[in-house]
């Protein structure tokens, strides 16, 4: 979890923002209100270089929904277009093949939301994306939630060339009120009261060629998406940077080093802004693996010693003895456990 003070730096792109208020303006709704309670100006908004603060972007979002109602998100689907990620959703669609695609995704969804954390990871014959809340995301935690995998499903249906009959969500709550809209928006089918939330689709897919690749330009768009990660390191967190290029790759987790190249500064200066953050690269590697540890043996059929694997642990009992510092028990034993409180 990030400490609050971390929080409230972290920054966004306005262009969501924007979206939002162009919607509320089609609703008629006066889109001056709409920024109470922030800093912001509709002048600002216009800068396409500008960027938003978390809080002010979730302050906006419960102005507009105490105007239009809970729900009122889910008509943003068509609004959230490709250009609405900027170089991120672009380096998505142009991939060559799908697998390509999500790993763009789960190597660069900190640039455009900080406040989840994806990994990705093959399970039998489906193909898991899992959405971790990097922290408390109060009234405003189903609409943020549910906008990602909004997102998310935009940026895999582009590439694919079709919607995503044959997926599956899960989402962490209960249905709310606006379920029958939720699923209209949604195209894969819906699962609620989940352990957490996720979207899943047959492993075969990640080797679909993506009907609108160009390799060059994908090359560049990646490019642009690593600069941008540069470029919002000293804005976000180093720690949601770290921590996002751990969970993009389970079983290759990267070391501090790879990471500091990726992110075009000395091992020394990371360190250095981590240690700002109050944490190191140890410290979130460890709380990583900590938290894909008991999510795999909660919500996969992963056995103990494909899990330990998946967490760089080549020697099962070096697992089982760090497990055991976690939880104070074995996986095995969790997993039981957990079996009988849900049985």
């Amino acid at each position: 979890m990030i400490a609050k003070d971390q929080k409230n730096q972290w920054h966004m792109p306005a262009a969501y923002l924007k979206v939002f208020l162009q919607h509320a303006a089609s609703e008629h709704l006066p889109v001056t209100p709409l920024l109470a309670g922030t800093r912001l100006t509709v002048e600002e908004l216009k800068q396409s270089s500008k960027v938003v603060s978390f809080l002010e972007t979730r302050q906006v979002l419960a102005n507009v929904t105490r105007s239009l109602g809970p729900g009122w998100h889910l008509s943003l689907a068509q609004r959230l277009t490709i250009p609405s990620h900027g170089p991120l959703g672009f380096a998505v669609v142009t991939a060559p093949d799908l697998r390509a695609s999500v790993d763009v995704l789960l190597r660069f969804i900190g640039i455009r939301g900080p406040y989840l954390w994806l990994a990705g990871t093959a399970e039998g014959n489906r193909f898991v994306i899992r959405l971790y809340e990097s922290a408390e995301l109060g009234e405003e935690r189903q609409t943020l939630v549910e906008l990602a995998l909004l997102a998310i499903q935009s940026m895999l249906e582009r590439p694919l060339g079709r919607e995503l009959w044959g997926a599956h969500i899960e989402l962490a709550y209960r249905p709310p009120a606006y379920h029958e809209q939720l699923a209209s928006a949604f195209h894969p089918e819906l699962e609620f009261n989940a352990r957490g939330h996720q979207i899943s689709f047959p492993a075969v897919w990640l080797d679909e060629t993506c009907v609108l690749h160009d390799e060059a330009m994908h090359r560049y768009l990646v490019m642009r998406c690593e600069e941008d990660l540069r470029a919002v390191s000293g804005i976000l967190p180093a720690e949601i940077a770290v921590r996002q290029a751990l969970l993009a790759r389970p079983g290759k987790l990267p070391g501090l080093s790879e990471i500091a190249k990726s992110q075009n500064v000395s091992p020394r200066t990371l360190i250095r802004r981590l240690k700002r953050g109050e944490t190191s690269y140890n410290r979130i590697l460890e709380d990583v693996r900590k938290t894909l540890a008991a999510d795999y043996l909660l919500r996969s059929n992963l056995n103990v010693t494909e899990i330990g694997y998946r967490l760089g642990y080549q020697d099962p009992s070096n697992f089982g003895r760090a497990f055991r510092g976690w939880f104070g028990i074995s996986p095995g034993h969790f997993r039981r456990r957990a079996a009988v409180k849900t049985a």
